[in-house]
């Protein structure tokens, strides 16, 4: 195989991987996840910089976690180069409206490698950290440190979202 017809393989991959990775976003389905995840993928979280996800099943739970707490996800089309692509995606958390953009790479049998989220606003991303955390949490440790994490990460949202109505009258 020649260089060329490598990388257009992999292009085609990435366009493949990055359809089939929204389409599942839009139907909230975590088990299509799992079918374009490389073994050893790493998802980098918008939520904290102190944790990753790696491997295809750690990271497929997650994608079910996220589809169970984000509604009415959207995507747009991606801009890809190489090996990479970004697109943006946005939905509701709680009432909160996300805005957020996710970074793929993949490999050259067109699986996802690497995913790394970027979100906005503050509001919905502190609410998200509300929301999400414990439920990853009594997922793989138990509902008792789920219950914690809840209690520990609500103040948060809570925070945030009251500050978002009121500082801005004040700028």
């Amino acid at each position: 195989m020649t260089i060329a017809s490598s990388d257009q393989s992999t292009a085609q991959g990435l366009v493949a991987a990055v359809t089939a990775l929204r389409t599942a976003a839009e139907n909230a389905d975590g088990d299509a996840v799992a079918d374009i995840l490389a073994p050893d993928v790493v998802f980098h979280s918008p939520l904290s910089s102190r944790i990753r996800f790696e491997g295809a099943d750690d990271v497929a739970a997650l994608h079910r976690d996220v589809f169970a707490v984000l509604e009415g996800i959207s995507t747009t089309e991606p801009l890809t180069r190489d090996d990479t692509a970004v697109f943006s995606f946005g939905g509701h958390v709680r009432g909160q409206k996300l805005d957020a953009m996710n970074m793929v790479r993949v490999n050259e049998r067109g699986e996802i490698v690497e995913s790394t989220i970027y979100a906005r606003p503050l509001p919905a991303l502190a609410t998200l950290f509300a929301a999400l955390p414990p439920r990853v949490t009594a997922r793989r440790r138990g509902r008792a440190k789920g219950a914690l994490v809840a209690a520990l990460a609500t103040p948060l949202g809570f925070a945030m979202r009251t500050a978002d109505r009121f500082v801005p009258n004040f700028i």
